[in-house]
């Protein structure tokens, strides 16, 4: 009798009841504080690379092991009302219990996400240089290293630990995503624009790739990157600049970092130089705002036959008619 008092008195009666499975992510993406993108502009004139961020994959991995055991993909878009960041949610079923978490954008140009079944072995790469784009580089611009192509930024939130306990109606895990790209605007004097019809800069010794369970960028390959570069001024003087992204410099890197400008000419010359930047990594304006300010200048020489317009390039002129006389077969 005293046995069965005891166990009335410690146990509770409860209904049995299938648990809630219905989970739902709210995502805040923070974008506040990239440099060159939406702070610390250093050339307005010019446009910055753009973050899109409309769909993002969640990926759920066991604890003890590497095996993905569930995902889904979040699109519903809204503005948190106290910060008024962006937020991206949307609802996974999933049994209760204790995860790895992986959150990113999905769906973008550059960027490729490989091995995203894997929480150790998911990375953020790039793809190597077109075999066109490669054959307009000068010699000093293909350099040693591969050559890659920039990513796009890459929202990402990553939990070691999610523990998502049994619940009854929805139950939400916040995160919040940051980029795991970074913006540099570089910038070069030159002298003699108006006869430069395009031009484009590599940068060496940049990281190939992004570990993202860890968000550490990868230090064993350096890879060389390709930026695309557009006339503009600065307070009067004529430069080439772009903002262009990279997942990190190498710090310590046994190669030195270098950046080769290749300038195309109106009458169809090339004008390639290389400059070591090495220092300029170590400047205030580059730890600070990720502005690389190359201070010496590309001349460009008139071109050595102007034409009777004297802009140099393709003159086409008009002659008279010439008439021809021919038989026709009908």
């Amino acid at each position: 009798m005293v046995f069965a008092a005891t166990v009335l008195v410690s146990c509770n009666r409860r209904p049995l009841e299938d648990p809630d499975f219905s989970t739902r992510i709210d995502v805040k993406v923070n974008i506040s504080a990239i440099a060159n993108v939406t702070c610390d502009i250093y050339n307005r004139r010019i446009p910055v690379p753009q973050i899109e961020c409309e769909v993002m994959r969640v990926v759920f991995f066991d604890t003890e092991n590497d095996k993905m055991v569930g995902e889904s993909f979040i699109s519903d878009i809204g503005t948190d009302p106290e910060t008024g960041e962006k937020t991206i949610c949307g609802d996974i079923s999933i049994l209760p219990g204790d995860y790895r978490m992986l959150l990113y954008t999905f769906g973008t140009e550059s960027t490729i996400v490989e091995n995203y079944n894997s929480w150790s072995g998911s990375r953020a790469v790039t793809s190597t240089l077109s075999e066109a784009a490669t054959k307009a580089l000068s010699i000093q611009a293909k350099g040693k290293q591969k050559i890659n192509y920039q990513p796009d930024h890459l929202l990402l939130a990553v939990s070691e630990h999610e523990s998502i306990p049994y619940h009854a109606g929805v139950y939400t895990i916040h995160a919040k995503a940051s980029s795991v790209v970074e913006s540099y605007y570089l910038q070069v004097k030159v002298q003699g624009l108006e006869y430069v019809s395009s031009a484009m800069a590599t940068l060496s010794s940049m990281s190939p790739s992004v570990q993202m369970s860890r968000r550490e960028m990868d230090k064993e390959e350096p890879v060389t990157i390709y930026i695309p570069l557009v006339k503009s001024e600065d307070d009067g003087t004529a430069v080439i600049c772009n903002v262009f992204n990279t997942f990190g410099r190498i710090p310590e890197s046994k190669n030195d970092l270098d950046v080769t400008f290749d300038l195309k000419t109106l009458d169809g010359r090339t004008i390639s130089k290389t400059f070591d930047i090495s220092d300029l990594f170590l400047s205030e304006d580059c730890i600070n705002h990720h502005w690389l300010l190359v201070e010496e200048t590309i001349d460009v020489p008139p071109p050595e036959n102007p034409g009777p317009t004297g802009g140099g390039g393709f003159d086409p002129t008009v002659g008279d008619w010439e008439e021809e006389h021919h038989e026709l077969e009908l």
